[in-house]
């Protein structure tokens, strides 16, 4: 585990910048400490920020300049302000202990624009929230400011479901798309316990929709066609297996790697299920993500279903390099 604790540890670390959004639900603690279990270093800059609901109407009324005298609204509006304050000081100082850079922000207005406005003006590289806040039934799986969130923000996502004090198991899906590319390179970048156990899998989709678009109507080519198709895409998903899992190898995380057949987000779960991972990640969106659409299906799926954290991995926004060029200034045209 020398290579681990190098690569977590040297100077050379990138350097991460963190939204963590929290509110007074259960969710939010558990968000706090799962943050915590990464391997926070002095390069990395948490922001926690907290909102308090506020819906603004047409020329910016609000609810709260109807609600009794002056005094009164001033009171109440200075009782909630302190109640935000309050929610903000334990993982200040939880997140300050982790030896991480940390400041608090109190907005108010709507929670689910408050939070990817922030996680835009700051380029966050993650955007971490409780699965669930104070409002949301306990029926629902996934609550509305989260599923919002994992849609809009421009930043990778970790939804957590569950208190984690260690990060020891990570299951990893990738199927060779930019997007799962990003969640790779995401996960190699952030701190993980040198101790974490990565698991790879790739889930190869049936091929038989592929193949009723070109049938030949003799039943031995056919087999033949499948069985050359079903080939090379395993040979495809182990090159790509093999290669993963030595990036991951060469950080010093002990590696395993499969590679299944069916519908993914189903695959992932299943997988899920059998392996008890702390943290399921994959990418916004996979193959066959159409580019407008801003989360695919297997990523919202797993999102909603899964019984353990997850994180949405996109890439990061860095600063453009090229050169700004004055206002009325023209590139030379070689």
């Amino acid at each position: 585990m020398a290579a681990a604790n190098q690569s977590h540890g040297n100077k050379g670390t990138v350097s991460l910048k963190i939204l963590l959004a929290v509110d007074d639900s259960p969710y939010s603690e558990k968000a706090t400490h799962t943050l915590k279990a990464f391997k926070l270093t002095s390069r990395t800059e948490v922001k926690v920020m907290t909102v308090v609901p506020e819906h603004i109407f047409l020329g910016g009324i609000t609810l709260h300049m109807f609600r009794g005298e002056a005094a009164a609204r001033e009171r109440t509006r200075k009782a909630q302000q302190r109640k935000a304050a309050e929610l903000l000081q334990e993982p200040l100082e939880m997140l300050r202990a982790s030896g991480a850079k940390v400041e608090s922000l109190l907005c108010w207005g709507r929670p689910t624009e408050q939070i990817v406005k922030q996680a835009h003006e700051m380029r966050a590289d993650l955007v971490v929230i409780g699965a669930k806040g104070a409002g949301d039934p306990e029926r629902f799986p996934l609550g509305s400011v989260a599923q919002k969130v994992m849609k809009y923000a421009d930043a990778s996502v970790l939804l957590v479901r569950e208190k984690t004090a260690t990060i020891r198991r990570v299951l990893i899906a990738t199927d060779g798309s930019k997007y799962s590319d990003d969640v790779v390179r995401f996960l190699l970048d952030l701190p993980l316990p040198r101790n974490s156990q990565v698991f790879l899998i790739t889930a190869l989709q049936s091929w038989s929709p592929a193949l009723m678009k070109t049938y030949t109507m003799n039943l031995d080519t056919d087999q033949n066609i499948l069985n050359e198709l079903q080939a090379a895409e395993e040979e495809r998903a182990r090159g790509l297996m093999t290669n993963t899992r030595k990036q991951f190898q060469r950080k010093g995380y002990y590696t395993e790697s499969l590679v299944l057949r069916g519908e993914p987000a189903e695959e992932i779960l299943m997988a899920a299920k059998t392996l008890n991972p702390d943290l399921i990640a994959v990418g916004a969106k996979g193959l066959s993500g159409i580019e407008n659409f801003l989360l695919g299906s297997v990523a919202q799926r797993v999102a909603r279903f899964s019984s353990c954290s997850v994180l949405i991995g996109r890439a990061p926004r860095r600063p453009s390099r090229r050169r700004a060029v004055a206002p009325g200034q023209r590139k030379e045209q070689k």
